[in-house]
């Protein structure tokens, strides 16, 4: 009984799922203004050669928290209260002029979602393993209950 998927072989699988789950609820949300976001992520395994151990990278552009959490100052860097800019983008009390920011979770409920989907198939896979190693290390017809 060998397992069909090794944990490396897994953990890649797990984050291109994760990315396209994260690139369709922004596209969903319609979260897709220049587009840089989406092009922003980077997925990477990385690992010793003939190790089981590893660590998964998931990386993207840090203002897509802001986004998710509805949050931001809606400024260019630099623009200060009393500059030309800032008259023309917000009022006197410091308001956005065209709209107001509203919470898009495009990766707060999703990340929750698939770290506890991943821990579920790492679970698998392990007990999986074990079992193998178990039954392999036994002589001949003895019998194990779990």
């Amino acid at each position: 009984m060998s397992p069909t998927l090794s944990p490396r072989e897994l953990a890649v699988q797990w984050l291109d799922i994760t990315v396209e789950r994260f690139v369709g609820n922004m596209r969903r949300l319609r979260i897709e203004h220049t587009g840089t976001l989406l092009a922003s992520f980077r997925k990477e395994v990385i690992g010793a050669a003939g190790s089981d151990l590893f660590r998964i990278r998931l990386s993207y552009a840090l203002y897509g928290k802001f986004v998710d959490m509805g949050v931001g100052r809606g400024m260019g860097a630099g623009i200060r209260k009393g500059d030309d800019g800032y008259d023309r983008i917000r009022k006197t009390r410091g308001q956005l002029r065209r709209h107001e920011r509203k919470a898009r979770a495009w990766y707060s409920k999703e990340v929750a979602h698939q770290t506890k989907r991943l821990s579920e198939l790492m679970l698998d896979l392990y007990g999986q393993v074990l079992v193998a190693k178990a039954t392999d290390a036994l002589p001949g017809e003895t019998i194990i209950n779990f």
